[in-house]
């Protein structure tokens, strides 16, 4: 099957998405494409409202695809992990561990595409970004654009950026993670908890920072557009900037 979904309490691959949300936080969106050309995918994978909480991951036989390549194939919309031989389970984690880190104004357009409101970007890129740069505008005028927005301020958005960026790249305990960066550990499992609530103990355990977004913007209580139900995938056809021998 040319798309399929990867279970995070267990090993299971499945597909379709499963329930009225299609498929629970933490889950892995995993895509089989075939080599040579890379033309021909599920539109799903392209579509930016099509389970955008689950990270991607593409499984090539040779995968000597540039990053930066598979990104303009996706339009942009996913951050994607590749795996070649031996597509195991762990071996599909760890290539979304190893993903490059979320830039601020990818974590600032996620949140713009869930919630279908655009004028906070700025305000959010400015909150996402470390170490703070001297804002385009007052930060004033940023923490009121925020407050218009929804419950969390600008402090909050920080916390939560750190909290992403020190769950992103390890499985290890949450303690040993908030001491080798030097945090509170019991700061560092409150901030979790606020933002991603029952699911708070996963953080470290589950890779992709999607899922944590999506789950503080829904702890937030901000108002999400509704995701595509899953159909069966049909496949697009697309131009390639080159093939793949």
């Amino acid at each position: 099957m040319p798309l399929s979904l990867l279970d995070p309490t267990s090993d299971e691959q499945y597909w379709p998405p499963r329930g009225v949300a299609g498929a629970p936080l933490g889950t892995i969106l995993i895509a089989h494409l075939d080599l040579p050309s890379l033309r021909d995918f599920p539109d799903q994978l392209a579509d930016r409202h099509f389970l955008p909480w689950c990270p991607t991951c593409l499984l090539l036989e040779q995968p000597r695809l540039r990053l930066d390549w598979t990104g303009r194939l996706l339009e942009g919309w996913r951050q994607v992990g590749v795996v070649g031989d031996s597509p195991t389970p762990s071996a599909i984690r760890a290539a979304i561990r190893s993903r490059t880190p979320p830039t601020p104004e990818t974590l600032a357009r996620y949140v713009i595409r869930r919630t279908g409101r655009a004028e906070p970007i700025a305000a959010l890129i400015d909150c996402f970004t470390h170490p703070p740069a001297p804002p385009a505008v007052p930060r004033s005028t940023l923490a009121r654009r925020l407050r218009d927005f929804g419950s969390y301020t600008p402090h909050d958005w920080r916390a939560l950026h750190r909290l992403i960026v020190a769950t992103g790249r390890t499985p290890s305990p949450m303690e040993r993670v908030a001491h080798a960066l030097g945090l509170d550990p019991r700061t560092l499992r409150g901030t979790a908890r606020r933002f991603i609530g029952d699911l708070a103990p996963q953080a470290t355990r589950w890779p992709g920072w999607e899922w944590k977004l999506e789950a503080a913007l829904r702890q937030g209580g901000y108002a999400l557009r509704s995701t595509p139900r899953a159909t069966p995938p049909t496949a697009r056809h697309r131009s390639a900037p080159h093939q793949l021998a």
